[in-house]
C-alpha cells in the first residue's frame, strides 16, 4: 500500500468516481479510534482509507491509501452504523478542491473491526506517516499554538 497525502487521494479518488458506472454503489464509514478518524471509501472494487486526525476545530491532517478490494463482505460492514451526514472540502491544487458530501454510515464498531480484522497490517503505515504530517507541522509556531490550544479545549470538555 502506498501511503499518499490527503490531496493527492482525494484527486485520484475523484477520477475513479468520475468515471465509475456504479456511483450509487460507493460506500463511505467513519469511526474513532482513540485519537484518530477512521474514514473508509468503497467503490468499484476498491477500499480506501483515511486517517486524519483533528488539529484545530474543523480542520484536520489527514493521510489514507488504497487498503483492499472491496467485496460483499466489506460492503455489508461498511452499511452497519447510523447514517450521518458528511461533507468534505480538500484544497487538490492552487485553484481546484474537492467537495464530497453525502450521507456516510457513522460506526466506531464498524470501522475498528475493519481496522482489526481485515487491514492491519496496513494500520502501522498510516499512523506512523499521520503522526509525521502532524510532527512537521508542530514545527510552525502558530500551528503549533493552536493546535495545543484546541487539544486543551477538547481535553477540559471531558473532564
Amino acid at each position: 500500500m502506498t501511503v499518499q497525502s490527503i490531496s493527492t487521494l482525494m484527486g485520484d479518488l475523484k477520477k475513479k468516481y468520475d468515471k465509475s458506472k456504479d456511483k450509487p454503489g460507493w460506500r463511505a464509514l467513519q469511526g474513532m479510534n482513540g485519537r484518530y478518524y477512521n474514514t473508509f471509501i468503497g467503490g468499484d472494487n476498491n477500499l480506501w482509507q483515511i486517517k486524519s486526525e483533528e488539529v484545530t476545530n474543523g480542520e484536520y491532517v489527514a493521510v489514507g491509501g488504497k487498503v483492499s478490494r472491496y467485496d460483499e463482505v466489506l460492503e455489508k460492514i461498511m452499511r452497519d452504523g447510523s447514517p450521518v451526514p458528511f461533507g468534505s472540502i480538500t484544497p487538490v491544487g492552487k485553484k481546484l478542491s474537492v467537495v464530497m458530501a453525502g450521507v456516510q454510515a457513522y460506526s466506531s464498531d464498524s470501522s475498528s473491526l475493519l481496522c482489526r480484522d481485515y487491514l492491519s497490517n496496513k494500520q502501522a503505515a498510516l499512523e506512523q506517516r499521520l503522526k509525521c504530517q502532524v510532527e512537521k507541522m508542530m514545527d510552525d509556531p502558530a500551528f503549533r499554538k493552536k493546535y495545543t490550544e484546541h487539544k486543551d479545549r477538547i481535553r477540559r470538555a471531558y473532564i
